[in-house]
């Protein structure tokens, strides 16, 4: 795709334009999924959960156009005009990240949906989203001299398709999600979170290692520490959902202990109470029952 896109008068920037159809397949895959909800979760929490990615898709995308204001803002009253044209920069998309999660946050514990389902519709948007922006801008890596190199108009120098690298990583993980996963009505126990989070870590850091980005002191780029706290968390993840679960199920089974307990009680304290009265419990046969002394 190219950097600007002339229709007509206007100019739009090609980026732009990437970055709006990658929003929009990941928002028609989110909501493809929660169709596929149980049917009792999908009459009660299916319209919540789509109202709620979409207003943290549009505070990112918001926040990333109009999180210069905050960032500079002089431009309102030195050249408002450069707002519509500057875009943002990481830190409007670390700023809209933080306010799409706050926001999420506190609407999933308003109406009390299961963060489970959040997390794997989550998942599923956010590849597909990841896979097209991917394939539709390309991103110069490390200097390379195999046919398939990209290079910059009029220079004969080739670089690693970095962006065309994680596409096709991506490829994988889209059809184990929409093919496979999806039919097993497993939304909404983790699992494609999980999943999701672990590969998409070990494709972008294998990915990694042929763009050309600056090392920080950990020995590792900004997008390798990131690639690798997705990697980690995802492997942790898998073993935090058991213990909870495990967890549950004993407070359950002490639960079902103490029903126990609270009935035996009850079926005594009535057998107690059924109990024929008598001089300390003693009860004569010859005195009473059909063959008692008539009077």
């Amino acid at each position: 795709m190219p950097d600007v896109l002339q229709i007509g008068p206007l100019q739009l920037q090609g980026r732009l334009l990437a970055l709006l159809l990658a929003c929009a397949l990941g928002i028609w895959l989110m909501r493809r999924s929660t169709q596929r909800l149980p049917y009792d979760t999908q009459i009660e929490k299916a319209k919540l959960i789509d109202e709620l990615i979409f207003n943290g898709v549009i505070i990112v995308l918001l926040t990333w156009r109009l999180g210069i204001i905050v960032t500079q803002p002089s431009l309102v009253w030195t050249n408002p005009l450069k707002l519509l044209m500057v875009s943002g920069s990481a830190t409007e998309i670390a700023l809209g990240l933080l306010l799409a999660c706050g926001y999420m946050y506190y609407q999933i514990r308003k109406h009390r949906i299961s963060l489970f389902i959040v997390l794997d519709v989550l998942a599923i948007g956010l590849s597909a989203s990841a896979f097209l922006f991917c394939a539709l801008i390309p991103a110069y890596g490390l200097p390379t001299n195999l046919s398939w190199g990209i290079s910059v108009e009029g220079t004969i120098s080739r670089f690693h398709p970095y962006h065309a690298y994680v596409s096709l990583l991506l490829v994988p993980l889209l059809i184990w999600q929409q093919i496979t996963e999806t039919r097993k009505l497993t939304i909404g126990q983790g699992i494609l979170f999980k999943n999701s989070l672990f590969y998409g870590g070990a494709s972008g850091m294998l990915a990694s290692f042929f763009a050309a980005s600056k090392s920080t002191p950990l020995y590792l780029s900004f997008p390798q520490l990131l690639f690798l706290f997705m990697l980690v968390f995802g492997m942790l993840l898998g073993a935090l959902t058991h213990n909870t679960s495990r967890k549950e199920l004993s407070i359950m089974s002490q639960n079902d202990s103490k029903m126990q307990v609270q009935q035996e009680q009850q079926n005594k304290e009535r057998e107690k109470a059924a109990a024929p009265k008598g001089k300390e419990g003693f009860v004569d046969k010859k005195l009473d029952g059909p063959n008692r002394p008539s009077t």
